[in-house]
């Protein structure tokens, strides 16, 4: 059994060290090949070659003070959840019904100014055959041959 664990663990190795010596071939310290046919090729190789100044700790920018901690964030969302689900109790199915619709419909018709509608007189009707045959004079049928 002892035997076995042995073969077992010198493949592993044998394969861990091959791999390793796969990933060393790819460095990341190689500068990388620009496909010369890219518009920015001359760009791109002129920008990697360049020595940018290297950053230094100072550089890095001071902690906010105006981030909330842990507890006014948990405040913060069990608020807005008790907002939430006062409004989702607020408009739900059921929480308001119809009253005085009476009263509703009386002042309804208090408000609204009937129209005028009286049956139409013998110069009403004049008018209207008159209109009606200026509108027939007017129109014509259109041409049966294309111009």
């Amino acid at each position: 059994m002892n035997g076995e664990t042995r073969k077992i663990v010198r493949v592993a190795l044998i394969v861990g060290l091959a791999a390793g010596a796969a990933a060393c071939v790819a460095s990341p310290f190689t500068t990388a090949q620009v496909d010369p046919s890219s518009p920015i090729a001359a760009r791109a190789t002129a920008a990697a070659k360049a020595k940018a100044p290297s950053r230094k700790f100072s550089d890095i920018p001071t902690i906010p003070t105006d981030v909330p901690n842990a507890d006014q964030v948990r405040a913060a969302v069990v608020d807005q959840q008790r907002a939430g689900d006062a409004l989702t109790k607020a408009v739900a199915p059921g929480t308001w019904e119809l009253k005085d619709t009476q009263g509703y419909a009386d002042k309804a018709r208090r408000d609204v100014k009937p129209g005028n509608f009286e049956a139409p007189t013998d110069a009403d009707r004049a008018a209207t055959e008159a209109f009606a045959r200026a509108a027939r004079g007017r129109a014509s049928a259109p041409p049966s041959q294309p111009q």
